[in-house]
C-alpha cells in the first residue's frame, strides 16, 4: 500500500494521508464486526496551507455508537488524547474518518450535516474539516475517497492524485 494524495479540481485544497494511517483505519474496520466505525484525523498543514498532512488517526472512542448503517462517534478519552498530541509539533484536528462496510465511500445526508456543523463550531476551531471514508472490504476490495466541508457548507470532493501530482505535493511539504 501507498501514500494516499487528493487534490481538489481548482488544486485549492490537498490531502496527504501516509500508507500506515490508511492501515490503521483498515485494522479498525476490520474489528468493526461488519458496523461502520470510524474516529478523527490530526496532522498539520504545509506551510503554503493548501495541503494537510495526516500525522494521526483514532480509533472510534468506546461511547461511541455503531450500527451496519450509522456511526456516530463518541468523545471518551480523545480531550486526553489530543491533548498529548498538542503538546507536542504541529499537530492540530483537521476532521473525521469513518467506515461503510460493504458500500461505496460517499458522504451521506447525516455525514454532511455533521461536518456542516463542524465547520461552523467554534469549538473544534477548523472551518474547513476534513471527511476520509473508506468503503467496501477491509480484507479485500475496499475504495475511499476525501472531501473538505468548507465554512459554508459546501462539500468539495477530493480525487486521488495522479503520480505527477503525488510528487508537486511531497516537494511542496
Amino acid at each position: 500500500m501507498s501514500d494516499q494524495t487528493f487534490v481538489s479540481d481548482d488544486g485549492r485544497f490537498q490531502l496527504r494521508l501516509p500508507a500506515r494511517h490508511v492501515a490503521q483505519m483498515l485494522a479498525f474496520c476490520r474489528g468493526s464486526a461488519g458496523r461502520e466505525t470510524g474516529g478523527i484525523l490530526v496532522g498539520h498543514y504545509a506551510p503554503t496551507l493548501d495541503c494537510a498532512v495526516v500525522t494521526g488517526v483514532s480509533g472510534p472512542p468506546a461511547d461511541s455508537r455503531a450500527s451496519r448503517t450509522r456511526f456516530v462517534r463518541g468523545v471518551r478519552g480523545l480531550k486526553q488524547w489530543l491533548r498529548s498530541l498538542w503538546n507536542g509539533p504541529r499537530h492540530y484536528y483537521l476532521g473525521e474518518w469513518h467506515f461503510h462496510p460493504g458500500a461505496a465511500p460517499v458522504p451521506s445526508a447525516a455525514d454532511r450535516d455533521q461536518m456542516r456543523e463542524i465547520a461552523a463550531s467554534p469549538t473544534y476551531h477548523c472551518p474547513e474539516p476534513l471527511l476520509v471514508i473508506l468503503g467496501g472490504d477491509p480484507d479485500g476490495d475496499w475504495t475511499i475517497s476525501a472531501h473538505v466541508f468548507v465554512v459554508c457548507g459546501n462539500a468539495v470532493a477530493l480525487r486521488q492524485a495522479c503520480d505527477e501530482e503525488r510528487s508537486e505535493v511531497k516537494e511542496e511539504q
